[in-house]
């Protein structure tokens, strides 16, 4: 990313006005928002100029109270400010209160402030969101994290809409019922709600619209109740019966690991169509898309698993993002890392934690969006950034993945006990304010003991990461082992990492004779252990820091043996993909190398191997086209012959023992049990690619029989997507059936559409002809996710010349409808400098052909140009 970035952190200084309160009043009438507002302003320093932030479509009036002053005001729509002169200089001490009157016209498009959301019944649906800086486009505001005031919330909207909702308790004097009031002979209603809580502004809701609701209630151990409501669109209620119990599972789970009980009388979760973010913790209010909040017949395994993490993530947020909220946008981290990790742990607990691990890696070492991939691309990779160009820059793998890692290796190092008492220090100290990095991480050296220094710089505020390789020798005369561990920046910056790397000494029969903890902290570091005997030695178990572990000294006899034996789930696993990776490698540097004998062999017995988990050997079995060493990724074309050579050896070795398989996993009954059902269903998907790959009638047959039989919907799509990626001679019209099935619903279309996107050579085309679908739609988030995102993941279309034509085109048309997705769809060309170099010189002129496209200043603008 440029350097010359729109803000740095000098930008972000402390206010001479303090807000305390706000009274607001927002009048819904004729597609716009008329919005009233009386802040009152506790005066820090001697003042006779206030600058709010504004993006509002029109400013009407602004009144000092008190004074019945009327003062001039100039509003710069270009730097969003909106500058009041007062008629004298305000002392310190003295109170100010300011009026205004201003006007939003929400759009369909712009998903920021209040928008258009998509409509059930009844007249226009409005919604709010106003991370980071929406809710200046809804009213003016001093529109930072600093800014916690209580608010008191005022909404009139047609007496159609079945709700009119804002953060806080209903005001008993207004609503006696706790209901909209209707105001006679008008056909319009009113509802006011008290926050007494001091909350920032980007956690402000208000949403108008009709939604059916389920209702619930959980109760503490305290006695106290707390109503569950539950928006969802008009005749969708039974949808939200499972999500309502993750959600009293989840707050029951909450209270007894984090101690913590929800303020307010009522806890929503208000369903939405179109959003950047899959929910947002609107304080008391959480916007989730109705696909995610949902669950029903079109509901695929991977929501079903993102129901349960959003939920509990969202719910974490009332303590971590509202109660204590990060210091600048600089600090988003704080409050992403911490509500992963929580969200994790409830995973955790209601999966396989193997596979939750396995997922967590996995997005770890994602090759577009991953946090690795980022730092690989180009200047970002610091979890406090230097600086940004747009806060939607910061919502990334950095924030939420590479800082949830952070937050893992913060706890090994120094210990559960020690993180449990930080946490609650930093909790009690800073409730009710805001913190920065520096003194969230003071808090876990303060209670721990443990200097924190070097950890804090180098994880939080260095580009980069730790490359890990390990060297041992062994006395088989004494029975001692010495370890080194080295490290190096991949980066090559100065200074070295901290960070835990967990090892088990393993026996013959796959005992752990020997486990230990190190903490690493330098460069290179010998550790020396008596008395052992061993087979193998089970390095960084369950990836215990976030970076790269160099197997070069691994033997592969040694990995053999912790395929088949290591106690470990997750490290077999790992094992497995890495003697994978040595075949893979092989073909791309050598497209006519020979796949080992030994490694077809050792396929055969994971194919039999009935000791771990479905879901567990579908990791095992799996060949993708991504490798585990960095350095091939940018290898995309010879990634994927690779992936098919690799794949029709071990369909021709070991094609009747996948078929026995296949057909031994009855995913047709239901168990009722995610673990077993999601894990069935990937498992068949994993073997059924395999089969399809052998492009002979007998494999279609089978697919297509699998799609026929298949009752659910991530069943039948997986089988559509191995019939999709084949040469089926009739794949398309069994797309057509899949669309007439699933096309109807939401989240069952954009499933459909990334089955589309994700399959063969011939598939470009069937994506051109959903774009002309007449239910498509580029302004909606989930279209642009279903279709778009999934396309440019396919490396068996989007590198040739037709390929990257549509990406440039696709680009500059989404970046004027939604700059987010833009930047995100672009992602796939984040490795352009390590490419090889006729793709390399395909692909920057591609991006020099976006770029002409693009406002210079644009923060997409800005991504590509860190891309050349």
């Amino acid at each position: 990313m440029s350097s010359n970035f729109k803000y740095v952190r000098k930008d972000f200084k402390p206010r001479s006005l303090k807000l305390m309160h706000m009274e607001i009043d927002l009048n819904f009438s004729d597609g716009k928002v008329y919005g009233k507002n009386i802040l009152t302003l506790d005066v820090l320093e001697p003042t006779s100029l206030v600058v709010f932030d504004c993006k509002v479509s029109e400013v009407q009036n602004i009144i000092i109270l008190g004074d019945g002053f009327v003062p001039s005001w100039t509003y710069d729509e270009a730097n969003a400010d909106l500058s009041i002169e007062l008629d004298r200089v305000y002392e310190v001490g003295e109170t100010l209160r300011i009026e205004t009157s201003t006007v939003c016209i929400p759009n369909d498009s712009l998903l920021e402030g209040i928008y258009k959301d998509v409509t059930y019944k009844g007249p226009q649906q409005y919604i709010s969101q106003c991370q980071q800086w929406g809710f200046q486009r809804i009213l003016p505001v001093f529109d930072d994290c600093t800014a916690k005031c209580t608010m008191r919330t005022t909404i009139e909207a047609d007496a159609e809409y079945t709700h009119l909702i804002s953060n806080g308790n209903v005001c008993r004097e207004t609503n006696p019922d706790g209901k909209p009031v209707i105001l006679s002979d008008t056909g319009r209603q009113r509802i006011t709600y008290q926050l007494d809580i001091p909350m920032v502004p980007y956690l402000f809701i208000v949403a108008v619209g009709t939604w059916d609701v389920l209702e619930d209630e959980v109760v503490y151990k305290s006695g106290r109740k707390v109503k569950l409501e539950y928006l969802v669109p008009p005749g969708r209620k039974a949808g939200a019966e499972k999500p309502m119990n993750i959600l009293k599972d989840s707050i029951l789970w909450h209270e007894e690991t984090q101690n913590y009980e929800y303020p307010f009388e009522v806890y929503r979760t208000l369903c939405m169509e179109k959003s950047n973010w899959g929910g947002m913790e609107n304080l008391g209010n959480t916007t989730i898309v109705a696909d995610a909040a949902l669950i029903d017949e079109f509901t695929g395994d991977t929501r079903i698993e993102y129901a349960h993490a959003v939920i509990i993530h969202e719910f974490e947020h009332n303590q971590c993002g509202s109660e204590v909220t990060m210091e600048t946008p600089f600090d988003v981290w704080l409050n992403e890392a911490f509500t992963v990790d929580v969200e994790r742990q409830y995973m955790h607990s209601r999966f396989d934690s193997c596979w939750q691990r396995l997922s967590e890696v996995e997005s770890m070492r994602e090759p577009i969006g991953g946090p690795l991939a980022i730092e690989e691309g180009g200047q970002l990779g610091n979890i406090v950034r230097e600086g940004f160009n747009d806060p939607d820059e910061l919502i990334d793998g950095l924030t939420y993945v590479k800082s949830a890692e952070v937050i893992r290796m913060l706890k090994l190092f120094i210990g559960e006990d020690n993180f449990v008492v930080g946490k609650n220090l930093y909790f009690e100290r800073y409730k009710g304010g805001s913190a920065n990095s520096d003194q969230f991480l003071d808090c876990f050296e303060e209670t721990s003991g443990i200097d924190l220094g070097q950890f804090k710089n180098q994880w939080l505020y260095t580009i980069g990461y730790p490359i890990v390789s390990v060297h041992y020798d062994y006395d088989e005369s004494t029975g001692q082992l010495v370890l080194n561990v080295s490290q190096k920046h991949s980066k090559g910056g100065s200074g070295s990492f901290v960070f835990p790397l967990a090892f088990s000494v393993v026996d013959k029969n796959g005992k752990d004779i020997l486990t230990d903890m190190l903490k690493i902290s330098k460069s290179s570091e010998t550790f020396k252990f008596d008395g052992v005997d061993f087979a193998f030695i089970s390095w960084n178990r369950d990836c215990c820091f976030y970076g790269v572990f160099d197997y070069t000294d691994i033997s592969r006899k040694d990995l053999f043996l912790q395929a088949e034996l290591d106690s470990s789930v997750y490290n077999r696993v790992e094992a497995v993909q890495i003697l994978t990776d040595m075949e893979r490698i092989k073909l791309i540097k050598d497209e006519d190398a020979e796949i080992s004998q030994d490694w077809l062999e050792l396929y055969g017995r994971l194919i039999a191997d009935d000791k771990v988990s479905d879901i567990v050997k579908s990791y095992m079995l799996n060949i993708g086209d991504q490798p585990l060493s960095r350095e091939y990724i940018p290898y995309y074309i010879e990634r994927v012959a690779a992936q098919e050579k690799l794949t029709l050896a071990v369909c021709i070795k070991h094609l009747g023992a996948m078929v026995d398989l296949f057909n031994s996993m009855d995913t047709y009954n239901i168990t009722g049990d995610n673990n077993i059902d999601i894990g069935r269903r990937q498992l068949k998907l994993v073997v059924l690619k395999m089969i399809t790959t052998a492009n002979a009638p007998k494999a279609y047959m089978l697919a297509e029989e699998h799609f026929k039989a298949a009752i659910n919907i991530t069943d039948k799509l997986n089988a559509l997507k191995c019939i999709s990626m084949s040469v089926h001679p009739d794949k398309e019209s069994l797309l057509k059936e899949a669309y007439e099935k699933y096309g109807k619903s939401n989240s069952g279309y954009r499933q459909y559409m990334a089955t589309v996107a994700q399959g063969s050579k011939d598939c470009l085309r069937l994506i051109k002809e959903e774009e002309q679908r007449e239910g498509f739609d580029m302004t909606h988030p989930g279209h642009v996710m279903g279709l778009y995102l999934a396309a440019v993941s396919n490396n068996r279309i989007i590198w040739s010349d037709e390929g990257l034509d549509w990406i440039a085109d696709r680009v500059v048309k989404l970046a004027k409808i939604n700059e987010y997705f833009a930047n995100r769809m672009i992602g796939c060309f984040r490795l352009t400098s390590k490419m090889q170099p006729d793709l390399k010189k395909k692909v920057v002129t591609t991006l020099k052909n976006v770029l002409k496209e693009l406002d210079n200043d644009s923060y997409l603008a800005q991504t590509i140009k860190s891309f050349l």
